[in-house]
């Protein structure tokens, strides 16, 4: 897999990509928090990330099914990359930060990765073998966690010695990257003929797209058990979070750091694992999804009650194997049972449910948390999890899935 070209040029997207969004949408967060001390105008930044995903997601997933998905890469980081000229210009009277304009940029960079994300997910399986997909989706999990732990640590030190205009030209550069990667990926003449192919019409193809995944015995529960489980997600966002370091912890924004790291090292600890137990994966996705739903729950009551930061810290970090594990066992899933010119659409749909609960949660719990206890509402949060984990126990399909065989990728071409 890693003599892969292909491969490894689409990974290297996946990483500059997440480095330079993270890097800008935390040091924009951490900066408004600072500048307003209100956890809900730093949710804002969750919202700006969530609203797009909500609003495109389906009209995504049809266009990523229609157009050679390299060619979707390549424009939206283009596109990516005068969103953060325009943040440059803003930016460059220094002073206090314009945050009504920034987070229209943030807006923006959020829609373009809602094309930008499904085609990087559907290239995948055209990409690498089936018997390589477990791999291939570990490889680029472990090193986007790398990437997500990284971001907190360095972004919070490049607002001591940077300005926010100097991030801004930085991310600029990671984007040039990114597209100069995208031009070299050579795409499966597979992918180009079912593109070509392709007779429904915009609207047929959306409804199709919803009808595909309704009657998916995988990717229907996978979406429905997603759609629950981000009503709790919604207690993890970097507010949230952060309201839980210093007042039900009584620390500051460096422990809400650690915290974040401690998960972010648990995720890399997972994906790694992910490789070394890759045939169980293959094998039994299913089961894993099941026990990753339920013992979610368990986590976040325990981080709930705990009384430390380093106590919170340790279970961010054992929070984080169960949940990479299952991401990889999802997204390996979905790849070998999904049609490929129903992918894009399955991908971006799951993507626009999910993101609508997490924005409204995110927001809701939120303002919950200037009216009661940080604590009480993670334990919420955990009792939500259990109930996820029970749906997901009771549904035969998800629980006894499989991997199913698909055929082999063809030889690539410009």
């Amino acid at each position: 897999m890693l003599r892969n070209r292909n491969f490894l040029l689409l990974w290297l997207i996946s990483v500059v990509t997440t480095l330079a969004i993270e890097l800008f949408t935390i040091t924009i967060l951490v900066t408004v928090f600072e500048q307003t001390e209100s956890t809900l105008q730093a949710a804002g930044a969750m919202v700006a990330r969530s609203l797009p995903a909500f609003l495109l997601g389906p009209v995504a997933g049809v266009l990523v099914d229609r157009f050679r998905r390299k060619n979707v890469l390549v424009g939206m980081d283009l596109l990516r990359i005068a969103l953060i000229g325009v943040s440059v210009w803003l930016l460059r009277l220094g002073g206090t930060l314009p945050i009504a304009p920034i987070y229209l940029i943030l807006v923006g960079l959020s829609a373009a990765d809602v094309f930008h994300q499904p085609a990087r997910l559907a290239l995948i399986p055209s990409l690498v073998k089936q018997a390589e997909l477990v791999r291939a989706n570990s490889f680029i999990m472990v090193t986007r966690q790398v990437i997500l732990a990284l971001s907190y640590v360095v972004g919070g030190w490049l607002l001591l010695v940077l300005s926010l205009q100097q991030i801004a030209l930085g991310v600029a550069v990671l984007f040039l990257i990114a597209i100069a990667a995208g031009l070299f990926i050579q795409v499966p003449i597979r992918m180009i003929r079912d593109g070509d192919e392709e007779r429904e019409s915009f609207w047929q193809s959306l409804i199709s797209g919803w009808g595909y995944l309704r009657r998916h015995p995988i990717a229907r529960p996978l979406t429905v058990m997603e759609m629950w489980e981000h009503i709790p997600h919604g207690i993890w966002t970097g507010a949230l979070l952060l309201a839980f370091a210093t007042q039900g912890l009584g620390g500051d924004s460096a422990d809400w750091g650690y915290i974040v790291t401690g998960y972010f090292v648990g995720m890399i600890a997972g994906s790694l694992g992910a490789l070394l137990i890759d045939d169980w994966l293959t094998r039994f996705p299913g089961r894993i999804i099941v026990m990753s739903a339920c013992l979610s729950g368990f986590l976040t009551l325990a981080f709930a009650f705990s009384t430390s930061v380093w106590m919170a810290v340790a279970i961010g970090f054992v929070f984080g194997p169960p949940f990479a594990v299952r991401d990889v066992a999802q997204d390996a899933l979905l790849q070998s049972t999904v049609a490929e010119n129903q992918l894009g659409r399955v991908y971006a749909t799951r993507e626009t449910l999910r993101s609508a609960i997490f924005m409204i949660a995110g927001l809701f719990f939120a303002w919950l948390s200037d009216i009661v206890p940080i604590r009480d509402i993670y334990v919420a949060g955990g009792v939500m999890y259990l109930l996820t984990g029970l749906y997901a126990l009771t549904n035969k399909p998800l629980r006894q899935s499989k991997m199913a065989l698909v055929a082999e990728s063809a030889e690539p071409v410009v």
